[in-house]
């Protein structure tokens, strides 16, 4: 007969590793899945003639961050719901109740994944958070790696010009025989003006810029026409910025998004295993209400400057929504027990 190296627990395979691997396959449901979505969104541009191949790694970078944190944001409690459910359908919750445990002691020997949900869903929201409150950072790399490669096509084929685009920027560098690369921006990022540099440096908010031997377009106003202004060094600020960033800092988020995710998993198996949910549909729709309702708060605190205590109602619809969503779901199995 063969033995485990390292005895399990029987706490833990009760419900902990039911519930890490449910976890785990949602996890990397939501993530193929996001992933999927972004790159059914971004090929159009990335297959653009003029776009330089190797743009496509820090888009597939900025891409992988914000669908892992939504993953391991809404995995865990997923995950937690999924694994109770099929503890309490298999009649197992009832046997383990019955020789003296509680669901609050089943729960609470699952310590471990509810720890681990917290450190990996702060990892990825800190990852994330770093790209969100300074969204120039993505733009500078696009930027960088689009002149390389226009700098290397020139010196593949110097008899010809060439141009690399940044999608996202409205930018294009322009490499023409025997010149130094110069950027173009349009006019629809500049509010009606355009420009050509050969450097430049955006800040983290996208909102100003600083060039090297830059040409500036002004359009025509109600007093004066059309102006065209050339300087050597030069900050430009008011632009539209390219995304708002996130008024939240990456370490603040990290924390926040961690314990909202590894708070509302736990209650989600605490919930489905006090209101004895054998449903699988259910027991989605408690797992899913808590981390749905907090992402959605978070999105919309972000695109207003929300002072710094708001952010609360984070954490607090993540657990507010399992314990109504396992209400309701209770009242449903009660419903339709009489005509089972």
């Amino acid at each position: 007969m063969s033995r485990s190296i390292v005895p399990i627990p029987p706490g833990l395979r009760l419900l902990a590793l039911p519930t890490f691997r449910d976890g785990s396959l949602v996890a990397a449901l939501v993530t193929s899945v996001s992933l999927l979505a972004g790159l059914v969104r971004s090929m159009p541009l990335l297959l653009a003639p003029s776009v330089p191949v190797r743009l496509g790694l820090p888009f597939a970078r900025a891409a992988l961050a914000v669908s892992l944190e939504v993953a391991l944001v809404l995995a865990p409690s997923l995950g937690a719901g999924l694994a109770a459910a099929r503890f309490v359908d298999r009649g197992e919750a009832r046997a383990v109740f019955a020789l003296g445990a509680s669901p609050r002691s089943l729960v609470a020997s699952a310590l471990p994944v509810w720890l681990l949900a917290f450190v990996l869903s702060a990892l990825a929201s800190l990852a994330w958070g770093m790209e969100a409150e300074a969204p120039g950072r993505l733009a500078s790399r696009l930027l960088t790696d689009a002149r390389a490669a226009c700098v290397d096509d020139a010196a593949r084929d110097p008899k010809t010009p060439h141009a690399a685009t940044v999608p996202i920027a409205e930018a294009t560098w322009i490499c023409l025989p025997g010149e130094p690369p110069r950027l173009v921006m349009t006019p629809s990022l500049l509010g009606g003006s355009a420009l050509a540099a050969r450097s430049i440096e955006l800040s983290a908010d996208t909102a100003s810029l600083v060039a090297d031997d830059l040409v500036l377009v002004l359009p025509s106003n109600e007093t004066t026409g059309p102006m065209t202004v050339r300087v050597a060094r030069a900050s430009v600020r008011g632009l539209l910025p390219l995304g708002r960033p996130s008024n939240l800092r990456a370490p603040v988020r990290a924390v926040l998004l961690g314990a909202t995710s590894s708070a509302s998993a736990l209650l989600v198996s605490l919930a489905v295993l006090v209101s004895s949910i054998g449903s699988r549909a259910l027991a989605l729709f408690v797992g899913l209400s808590g981390p749905a309702l907090a992402l959605l708060v978070l999105s919309a605190l972000e695109r207003e400057k929300s002072p710094l205590f708001v952010y609360g109602l984070v954490p607090a619809l993540g657990l507010l929504g399992p314990l109504l969503a396992a209400r309701f779901a209770r009242f449903l199995s009660s419903r339709r027990a009489p005509g089972a």
